[in-house]
């Protein structure tokens, strides 16, 4: 049955000019809800006493709320059946992902209600939703929430009409003059006299320091009452008090009328987020996944698992500051294959030396490459064949230990040059075993500035040596972590790299990334300022996930990795 009406009587109003003194109703399908207060006098309750009228009257299918709390007063609601999502201002994050939650709910509701308006909708009517923002005034004094103003004047304009009830609380009428003609029933504690002025448009007399007293308009008619009146004026009121929802009694009836049935939850994530705790979020999932199939983190827009499958993926890059986790993300993209004995491992490492414990973890499967190494290499030409002592870069090292054991280079050419004469001297001869040996299931984890640098050694992995792998890498079950990327100056070995790699992580703000690194990133296509919009500076264990293949960027709560 669809619902035409949202009727919650509030407390009870004084209308001198009919002598009455009848209930105070909302309709919140006729009536966003602007509430002002000072401090303690009583704005907060309104908030608690519509939310748990909400939960007498109406079912799951029937009625969701979302409550945006910069007053810090209604943490305890989030629990509740109809709560579908509770969020105070600690994670900017979760302000933005209100505003996206509400923006889509909207478009889904147009949609659905094809043209009509809510309340007249009889068959395919949308859940009605509620959003309770709780002291806007600190939504709207914060310079980081300017980007979701206008989102807010949309669903306050636009809302109402399609199933989407706006109520909200206000210690001052400052910033508020745009948004207030939005607001048909407008409410007032005790407030300075000279504000009931901007809020009403005409004078009364103060109530004073006395909790849920104040004045409001009318916009639902009292039943029985016979005579006119201004709807318009500013009558007394004194709002009733809400239900204390940790009463025995109101849990009792919470459990007779839901049968503990709740509306979709969007959770809340802890500032760490544990291995422990990410079972707890997807254990009601029932995902199935193979070693290949590798999760980081949940999501913050779903809360669902953001996983990389490394079947599709062969070659990942990771970006970041330092200390923001990057160590952490390979720790999580490694753990399943460390556990699996085929796997072998090539790690190039630079001198912070960061790759050394998960080389050790590995030792007997795996080549470890630091520092320069001297070593003997072979050369001949139609003069004869001799030796020499050769002190080998790590970028040397690199191409020597791929050339021998995975790759044969020998008769690859960079122009009309063998890239082994280049790298190590025309006439040199490196046996190659790529052919005969098994080296299936190797994965390389890629950490040096020396991948990025301008030089002939970076020009020819990137350009050459890295393309044919990750072409043969499908076959080979090859995987390439690329752990620490810097900027690239060459263009040409720039788009090289990036062509070969399917998905990113990057542990820094978005925007302030691309904002600096520009194109010289595999994020440089993306727009600043509209990512400013989208996506909130990252707190601690926030990071992003880009797979370029799908062409789709997650922003994501990282699991933190805990040794066993």
């Amino acid at each position: 049955m669809a619902v035409d009406k949202i009727l919650c009587v509030l407390g009870q109003q004084d209308i001198p000019v009919i002598q009455e003194q009848p209930e105070f109703t909302v309709d919140l399908l006729d009536s966003n809800v602007l509430l002002f207060g000072s401090p303690m006098s009583g704005k907060t309750n309104l908030i608690r006493l519509l939310i748990t009228i909400l939960h007498k009257q109406y079912r799951e299918n029937e009625e969701q709320i979302f409550i945006l709390d910069f007053g810090g007063a209604l943490a305890n609601f989030e629990s509740l059946p109809l709560v579908a999502a509770y969020f105070d201002n600690a994670n900017e994050e979760y302000v933005k992902r209100v505003f996206k939650l509400m923006e889509d709910q909207l478009k889904d509701n147009i949609k659905q209600l094809k043209g009509k308006n809510y309340r007249a909708a009889t068959d395919n009517q949308p859940v009605h939703t509620t959003l309770f923002i709780d002291n806007v005034n600190a939504f709207l004094d914060e310079p980081r929430y300017s980007a979701y103003q206008e989102k807010l004047a949309k669903l306050c304009r636009d809302g109402l009409s399609k199933g989407i009830t706006i109520v909200m609380t206000a210690s001052s009428t400052k910033g508020l003059g745009s948004l207030m003609g939005n607001f048909k029933q407008k409410i007032a504690l005790e407030m300075p006299v000279d504000s009931y002025m901007e809020i009403f448009n005409h004078k009364v007399i103060p109530v004073g320091n006395n909790p849920g007293h104040g004045f409001a308009n009318v916009t639902v008619i009292p039943e029985g009452i016979t005579g006119t009146f201004p709807l318009q004026v500013a009558y007394e009121l004194q709002l009733n008090i809400a239900d204390d929802i940790s009463a025995p009694e109101f849990h009792n009836n919470l459990k007779v009328y839901f049968q503990n049935r709740t509306v979709k939850k969007y959770k809340r994530f802890p500032e760490v987020l544990t291995k422990l705790l990410y079972d707890s979020f997807v254990a009601e999932l029932n995902e199935r996944s193979d070693e290949h199939s590798v999760s980081v983190g949940l999501d913050y827009t779903e809360c669902k698992p953001v996983t990389i499958d490394f079947n599709s993926s062969k070659a990942v890059a990771i970006y970041g500051k330092k200390g923001f986790g990057k160590t952490n993300t390979l720790n999580l993209l490694l753990e399943n294959f460390i556990a699996s004995p085929q796997y072998r491992f090539v790690f190039l490492d630079d001198g912070r030396e960061q790759l050394k414990k998960i080389y050790q973890k590995v030792q007997s499967r795996s080549r470890y490459i630091q520092f320069n190494e001297e070593m003997t290499i072979d050369f001949k030409n139609s003069k004869g064949s001799w030796t020499e002592n050769m002190k080998l870069s790590p970028m040397q090292l690199l191409v020597k230990e791929i050339h021998e054991n995975y790759m044969d280079l020998s008769q690859v050419r960079r122009m009309s040059n063998l890239v082994l004469g280049e790298l190590f001297g025309a006439g040199v001869n490196i046996p190659s075993r790529a052919g005969l040996i098994d080296s299936k299931y190797t994965i390389f984890v890629l950490q040096s500035k020396f991948l990025y640098v301008n030089s002939i050694a970076s020009k020819i992995f990137m350009e050459i040596i890295l393309p044919s792998l990750v072409a043969r890498a499908d076959e080979m079950n090859w995987i390439f972590i690329f752990t620490d990327v810097k900027a690239i100056s060459d263009s040409e070995t720039r788009e090289n790299f990036h062509s070969s790699i399917s998905a990113a992580y990057l542990l820094d703000s978005i925007a302030e990334f691309v904002g600096e690194r520009g194109q010289k990133s595999l994020f440089g296509s993306m727009d600043v300022k509209s990512l400013k919009e989208e996506y909130a500076p990252c707190e601690e264990g926030d990071g992003y996930f880009y797979s370029i293949e799908r062409d789709e960027l997650k922003k994501l709560k990282f699991i933190r990795y805990e040794e066993e």
